[in-house]
């Protein structure tokens, strides 16, 4: 190419100004508007302090199901008991209604007199809703595991 070359770097220069400021443009007015925030979520916000967080809760069902029946048994999230032996309803299976927090593990846990395999099954039933969440576990003597309830599990 022939000509000046002060001239140019200064077309290039200019054609680069007149591509970068409209992709400027767009990712400033992308990032200076505010993130929709749910009306529910507004309105508990304004009504609890901002040192506590917002947690969801859901009303289940908990069955454990095991064989054989073990000697101690429970369920429980954030050292709260949820279920244990006295919710015994047959031979080996355990239900009880509450409510849980959606994000948070529940631990399993349970013990037999022999170290004979044993298999244990934990269920998280919401009413209305045809799949349950599930997890086996297969023991010896003991058991101590953790059933993962994801913060997305249902409304």
């Amino acid at each position: 190419m022939k000509g000046n070359p002060l001239l140019l770097l200064s077309l290039i220069f200019i054609v680069l100004i007149a591509v970068f400021l409209p992709v400027l443009k767009i990712t400033q007015h992308s990032s200076a508007l505010p993130h929709p925030v749910p009306l529910s979520l507004s309105v508990v916000s304004n009504s609890i302090s901002p040192q506590h967080p917002v947690t969801s809760t859901l009303r289940v069902t908990l069955l454990l199901h095991a064989a054989p029946s073990p000697l101690h048994c429970s369920i429980s999230q954030h050292g709260v008991s949820l279920l244990s032996e006295k919710d015994l309803v047959s031979s080996g299976e355990y239900r009880t209604a509450v409510e849980i927090v959606k994000g948070e593990d529940l631990l399993v846990t349970a013990t037999w007199r022999d170290d004979d395999p044993h298999a244990l099954r934990a269920e998280v039933l919401v009413h209305g809703y045809q799949t349950p969440l599930e997890k086996t576990f297969w023991a010896q003597q003991s058991l101590e595991d953790t059933l993962p309830i994801p913060e997305s599990f249902l409304p």
